[in-house]
């Protein structure tokens, strides 16, 4: 090897060298001082993942749990963990925001053989599964420690600001070995509500469950909307139940209630079913909005904190019918 080429070639492996001790620092910095260029690093979120992967963590249950809830914003705003615990059912919930199959599968991944449910539930919706999944691989990575299954799941996204991301929460969390903050249990929150700005509490619940401010939805007209299932969505959900499956885990599919004018806004929700029906036996999927019993107790505006999640009063009422129609079964 010529002299020069073998300087060039030194040359490079030291830059990159100290560019690789030196990336880790920067991204943790930049993430730190809230720049959202490409890093969007959010701990201590409204949807309180680090208080619930931190309570996830503590459990280990050797005789198992009733119940595991898992999905989306519609999952933890929706199965109230005392309800169920008062009923008799030890449950968790594992929900996070806009959480999909792919980071479903990552979260059974780590805690499925700890929590040894003896059934899950894993709430779907027709615009998580057309969702890429950076936004919720973005909350859980940067609410909890970086291992095999986190790092699998950040790198499967393809995606710089997630890959950033989980830089720094790896970085975070080392820095804060033995005391990483978690923040508040409860979390004033600016949001919407309709056509409405509202300002409410978001009240973190032993088990997983978020608690909201209560509030009526006031309906408004929808655009329709045509759902576009993403194949690489349906692939991470099938596998899912091939590892809930591979651990004789009982499962049920289940798409919570939402509004009437939200669900007749879709135009093509019998192909979304469809698609879910493919991968389950029949009883093991359950579109609640098709449920005649079940809707004649909701009710739009009073039942409902926006177009798609409950109030604490539609809380109430369909956890109860949950638990006697469908538990009780």
């Amino acid at each position: 090897m010529q002299p020069e080429m073998k300087r060039f070639l030194l040359h490079i492996a030291a830059f990159l060298a100290i560019g690789t001790l030196l990336y880790l620092p920067t991204v943790w910095a930049i993430g730190r001082a809230g720049f959202q260029s490409n890093v969007k690093y959010i701990p201590n979120n409204y949807g309180m993942m680090g208080l619930r992967l931190e309570e996830a963590d503590k459990l280990c249950m050797d005789n198992g749990i009733d119940l595991l809830f898992i999905g989306s914003s519609h999952c933890y705003r929706t199965f109230d963990t005392r309800l169920f615990d008062s009923a008799g059912y030890q449950s968790f919930n594992l929900g996070s925001s806009n959480q999909t199959p792919k980071q479903t599968y990552a979260l059974l991944g780590r805690y499925l053989r700890n929590l040894h449910p003896r059934l899950v539930v894993i709430e779907v919706h027709p615009d998580i599964m057309e969702n890429d999944g950076d936004e919720s691989a973005i909350d859980i990575i940067s609410n909890t420690r970086i291992d095999a299954s986190m790092r699998d799941m950040a790198l499967g996204q393809k995606s710089l600001r997630v890959f950033n991301t989980m830089c720094c929460s790896f970085m975070d969390h080392k820095l804060h070995t033995g005391s990483f903050p978690l923040g508040d249990s409860i979390i004033n929150v600016d949001t919407q509500s309709g056509d409405t700005s509202i300002n409410v509490d978001f009240k973190y619940i032993k088990g997983g469950y978020v608690e909201v401010t209560p509030y009526c939805y006031k309906p408004i007209s929808l655009k329709t909307k045509t759902i576009e299932v993403r194949d690489d969505q349906m692939e991470f959900l099938e596998l899912c139940l091939w590892l809930l499956n591979y651990h004789s885990t009982p499962f049920l599919l289940v798409e919570v209630p939402c509004t009437r004018n939200r669900y007749q806004s879709y135009t093509n929700h019998a192909d979304f079913e469809k698609k879910m029906r493919s991968l389950v036996y029949g009883s093991e999927y359950l579109n609640l909005n098709e449920d005649q019993r079940l809707l004649s107790l909701l009710d739009d505006t009073t039942c409902f904190f926006d177009d798609d999640h409950l109030n604490q009063k539609g809380v109430k009422i369909f956890n109860e019918y949950f638990i006697k129609c469908i538990l009780s079964d």
